[in-house]
């Protein structure tokens, strides 16, 4: 004999399926209310401003100082304001950062920031002169983005360069400009010698062979234009000195007067790990006063000032 399932009370199974359905239906309505109250979709960012462009240079008394030219120019026909910028590239041992705004007018508007130059890595691969920027436009459009600088001289090239032969020298031999100027003589007679000392190292394994002294805009040798060396140099030699007979390259009051590189003297070095270039070696303030007093003592020039 079979039992009948007894019928629900009061109706609860059903109520159970309303109250599923209904907690659904709101699970549902809430979805969609967080969906409409989501964050929207961040705006695409600005391009930097069309017509700004940057390259790298450097003068003479850029090279003496130590700095990096950074010349930006706007082409382009709206003013731009440039917030601030860093220079980054592989041979860098870090950025060259400029913080402070500046403002370039347009159609063709530039300007040439100095920089401090960093130290070099000399275990670097040279690659491209990236320049991170952030601008505002007269309109008030903010970008942030990234030039590449044109460098048409391979001036970051030329600067890692020179970096790292100085380095390489340096693990050799310290090249030393004397304090004072040693000559004989007076008026057109007097002649003169920069006695210049190397000093090696204590000792190590490093070598290098200086080939030649150019001759600058101020100064030859008085024999010709260079000073022929041909010397060998090792870590752990005796300290030697060499001396360098100099006269005046010209004679003319307006080589002194323009004068911006005429004392630095530039050694041609190679070595023994494979670098080889020019070293510039500059003359302290009491060897260039000097300098300056026997050019003008010897071509019959106005002593100089200073």
């Amino acid at each position: 004999m079979s039992r009948r399932r007894p019928e629900p009370v009061d109706g609860m199974p059903h109520r159970r399926v309303i109250r599923s359905l209904a907690l659904v239906g709101a699970l549902a309505t809430a979805a969609t209310v967080l969906a409409g109250c989501a964050a929207p979709a961040a705006p695409a960012e600005e391009p930097l401003p069309d017509g700004l462009a940057v390259a790298i240079q450097q003068g003479r008394l850029d090279v003496v100082n130590g700095r990096l030219v950074v010349r930006f120019v706007n082409s382009g026909a709206e003013p731009v304001t440039v917030e601030g910028f860093e220079v980054e590239t592989p041979t860098f041992a870090e950025g060259l950062e400029r913080t402070k705004p500046f403002e370039l007018g347009g159609g063709g508007d530039a300007i040439a920031i100095r920089l401090d130059l960093p130290e070099s890595r000399c275990d670097a691969e040279s690659g491209p002169v990236v320049v991170h920027v952030s601008t505002r436009t007269a309109s008030g459009v903010e970008a942030t983005g990234d030039l590449t600088a044109d460098d048409p001289f391979d001036t970051v090239a030329r600067v890692n360069a020179e970096d790292c032969l100085a380095a390489s020298v340096a693990d050799v031999a310290a090249i030393v400009l004397p304090e004072h100027l040693r000559s004989t003589g007076s008026g057109p007679d007097r002649r003169a010698f920069i006695d210049v000392t190397i000093e090696p190292v204590a000792s190590g394994d490093t070598t290098m062979r200086i080939d030649r002294v150019y001759g600058t805009t101020l100064l030859n040798a008085e024999d010709g234009i260079d000073w022929t060396l041909g010397i060998d140099v090792a870590a752990g030699d005796p300290p030697l000195v060499l001396s360098l007979p100099v006269r005046p390259a010209r004679c003319d009051a307006h080589a002194i007067a323009d004068d911006k590189r005429g004392t630095i003297l530039p050694f041609e070095i190679e070595t023994g790990d494979g670098r080889a270039g020019r070293l510039d070696v500059p003359s302290d303030p009491g060897l260039k006063a000097e300098l300056y007093a026997y050019y003008g003592e010897r071509c019959g020039l106005e002593a100089p000032a200073g």
